[in-house]
């Protein structure tokens, strides 16, 4: 057991209302969501981040752990939207998300 206290963070609560966000804006807009997720290829070298830009040259990338990434997903699919994920390259891979 802990004997220290550790204070809370709100890093992960950040990164996923980043996401959230921009996927709901894309959805309202769009009606579909497409973005590239890094950090998750099989080239096991890119830091996690997501960006709207879908290619290994994009310049906005937000950074985000895996564990706030898959929370996000699972969230989407719990309130019935469909979520594909596409073309792994080294770098990641494409995430659809529907309506």
């Amino acid at each position: 057991m802990l004997t220290i206290e550790i204070p809370e963070s709100n890093r992960r609560k950040s990164e996923e209302d980043s996401l959230a966000s921009f996927i709901l804006s894309e959805l309202k807009e769009k009606g579909e969501c497409v973005y590239f997720h890094y950090g998750v290829g099989w080239g096991n070298n890119w830091s996690h981040s997501w960006a709207k830009n879908t290619g290994s040259d994009a310049k906005d990338r937000h950074p985000i752990s895996e564990l706030a990434h898959d929370n996000v997903i699972k969230a989407f699919i719990a309130k019935g939207y469909s979520v594909e994920y596409r073309s792994e390259i080294a770098a990641g891979r494409y995430v659809i998300i529907r309506g």
